[in-house]
Parts: C-alpha cells; structure tokens; sequence
C-alpha cells in the first residue's frame, strides 16, 4: 500500500508537472541589461535573458542575438526592455541613404544652456558678443547662429549631414565658442528667427523689448543659420 501511494503521488506530480508545461508558453527572449542611449553600439554583454510569453509582439529570441550586437541604438532603451528587431539600426554612413553624407561631432557648453541642460531635439539659438573692430572690442549681443541638436551626449553633439552642413555647423559653434557674454536660449517651436532678431535690434538701440507673437509661424530653426 505505501508503495502504491508513493507510486500515486509521484504520477500526480508528473502529470501535474506536464499539464504546466504543456499550458506555459514562455520562451527564452534577449532584455536590455543595461540602459542604451541612442547611437551606443551594442554588444552580447549589453543583453541578458528572460523568460516571457510576449504572444505575437516580435521580440527577439536569445538565437537572434547576432542580429542585433554591433548596431546602434535608434533611441533611448531603458534597462530591462524586452529587444525587438526595431530598436537598432546599421550604424550612420552605413545606409545607401547616407552615401553622401558625413557624420560630425561638435563640442558645445552645456552650462550656457538654461537650467545647464541640452536635449536631443532641443532648436538652441546661440547668441553672443564677437570682436567688431582692428582694436578687439566688443560688438553688441547678437544672433551668431540656430543648430537643431540631432544627438545630444553631455558636451558633444553628433549630427549626420551633407558636407556643407557639417562644415557650416562648425563655423558656427566655433564662433559661438569664441565670443564673450555668451548665452544660448531654447527656441519654442512658433518662434521665428526674425522676431529673436527684431528683438536684439531693438535692444541695441535701446528700444523695448516684447515677447514675440505666440501667433508666429517657426522660422528656419531646424538648420543652421548665421547672422
């Protein structure tokens, strides 16, 4: 009888234990060990596993793994997302797309930035005061240029542009760099250019200042501009 029963109790057990395994969809899927910022390349240590039942969602199994180690991140990935084929991408310059097309890193003072921050997305415009005469002195405040800032990490600033961009957008944070009273101010998207320039023209001749019409359409702030 004891033999019976330890018998029944184990063949409970076993069908009870396939019964699970039979109703368990989970399979093995690759996670983010790590939070990834965008353009970071990949790789196998950057991923662990986890045991999941995404349904039809196309998250990569751990198999998948070569699919993905050395591309670039397209955007933020916080620690412990599950990986889909979508969030990375052959590295800039890489894409038929690209071919004519450069990639630059520029340097820019964060601290001259409101509340000492830069965001990927932000329109800053950077104005400054530069060497007016043969003596050296100062000219008024002005509008030395508008950037778009595609990538932002802390200091640097990556873009993929044509070559004529890439260099205007060095002359401009080069200029930035160099004048003095130095300050960049975070566009909103229905400010124009001209009405942050009307304002300075007014300030230099001791005019009021107003705020610009909310009303406004943007202007070119998503490209360089010099004045």
């Amino acid at each position: 009888m004891i033999l019976f029963g330890l018998v029944l109790v184990f063949g409970c057990a076993f069908g009870f234990w396939f019964i699970l395994r039979g109703v368990d969809q989970r399979s093995e899927y690759l996670m983010a060990a790590r939070t990834i910022e965008r353009w970071q390349v990949v790789r196998s240590e950057d991923f662990t596993v986890v045991e999941a039942n995404v349904g039809p969602a196309s998250a990569l199994g751990v198999d998948q793994l070569g699919s993905v180690s050395g591309k670039w991140a397209t955007g933020r990935i916080p620690v412990g997302t599950i990986i889909t084929a979508g969030l990375f991408e052959s590295p800039p310059l890489s894409a038929e797309s690209e071919a004519d097309k450069v990639l630059i890193q520029v340097s820019v003072p964060t601290a001259d930035a409101p509340f000492g921050s830069l965001n990927s997305g932000d329109t800053v415009a950077m104005l400054g005061r530069e060497s007016a005469g043969p003596d050296g002195e100062q000219g008024a405040l002005s509008l030395i240029g508008v950037l778009q800032l595609e990538f932002v990490q802390g200091d640097n600033v990556y873009y993929v542009v044509t070559p004529e961009e890439a260099l205007q957008i060095k002359s401009t944070v080069d200029r930035y760099t160099r004048a003095s009273d130095r300050t960049m101010l975070k566009l909103g998207f229905d400010l124009r250019i001209e009405d942050l320039v009307d304002a300075l023209d007014r300030q230099a001749t001791g005019g009021a200042l107003t705020s610009p019409d909310a009303s406004t359409q943007p202007g070119p702030g998503a490209e360089p501009v010099d004045q």
